[in-house]
C-alpha cells in the first residue's frame, strides 16, 4: 500500500466511526408528543339556496319561456355557487399557517 493512502484510510476510518457514535446519540431520544393548533374562526356569510324559476312541462324544452327560465336559473345558480366558494375562502383564509399571513 503506497505512503499517501494510509493517512486516506485512517481518516476515512476515524470519520466512520465518528458519524456512526453522533448518529447512534439521536436515534435513542424518543419522538416529541405531536402539537395542537386550535383556531377560533369567525362565521363566514353563506348565500341563501337561490329559488329557482320552474320550466314549464307543456312547453318544448327550447321554447322562449322556457330558454328565459333557464336563462334565470343558470345565472341564479352562478351566484350561488360564487357565494359558496366566497364563504369557504373565508373560512381558509382563516386557518391558514401563520406564515402564508
Amino acid at each position: 500500500m503506497p505512503r499517501a493512502m494510509q493517512p486516506l484510510l485512517a481518516s476515512t476510518v476515524l470519520g466512520s466511526m465518528l458519524a456512526l457514535c453522533g448518529l447512534t446519540g439521536c436515534a435513542s431520544r424518543p419522538a416529541p408528543p405531536p402539537s395542537v393548533l386550535v383556531v377560533a374562526t369567525q362565521p363566514c356569510p353563506a348565500p341563501v339556496r337561490p329559488v329557482l324559476p320552474m320550466l314549464d312541462g307543456t312547453l318544448p324544452f327550447d321554447a322562449p319561456p322556457n330558454v328565459a327560465a333557464l336563462l334565470k336559473r343558470d345565472d341564479a345558480l352562478r351566484g350561488y355557487a360564487k357565494g359558496l366558494e366566497a364563504a369557504v375562502d373565508c373560512y381558509r383564509a382563516q386557518t391558514a399557517p401563520m406564515e402564508n399571513r
